[in-house]
């Protein structure tokens, strides 16, 4: 199965047109990572962003020497996006569970997508923005609990 027909069947991009997948997954590659692969440590540069086609991923941060697991990301989810919005380091470290394949979109693809092709760019930068508000709503849910055992 192409790259564009593999994100037409998932919820994410459910509001790209067939000729949007099309022009996205073109500046896609495959990536491939083998079980307990880590794909990028805490603090390194950020530089991709990853579509799971295939297996999990565990996104996690270490705490007091502690692995702390943030998510696990399955078959067309995403992770590394904040790669593509700010150019900043890996805020956590995200390591294979079983072999994975996924399409890896870099920041120099991004900005590319960016001047030729700006609606798809668009679209991809409400997805992100969407996923990561998501995120941040449970991460405010998950300090709420926590502060409930710390008092």
């Amino acid at each position: 199965m192409g790259a564009a027909d593999f994100l037409a069947e998932y919820k994410t991009f459910q509001n790209f047109g067939e000729q949007d997948l099309e022009v996205l997954s073109a500046e896609c590659s495959e990536g491939a990572f083998k079980k307990d692969e880590t794909i990028f440590p805490e603090e390194s540069p950020g530089d991709k962003m990853y579509v799971i086609r295939q297996g999990s991923v565990k996104v996690f941060k270490k705490i007091k020497n502690n692995e702390t697991t943030l998510a696990i990301v399955n078959p067309g989810e995403f992770f590394g996006e904040m790669a593509l919005l700010d150019g900043g380091p890996r805020s956590a470290a995200a390591k294979a569970v079983e072999d994975v394949k996924a399409l890896v979109i870099s920041t120099q693809n991004f900005e590319s997508l960016r001047e030729k092709q700006p609606q798809v760019a668009l679209r991809i930068m409400d997805v992100l923005v969407r996923t990561l508000s998501t995120r941040l709503r449970q991460a405010n849910k998950n300090l709420e609990v926590i502060s409930f055992w710390i008092d």
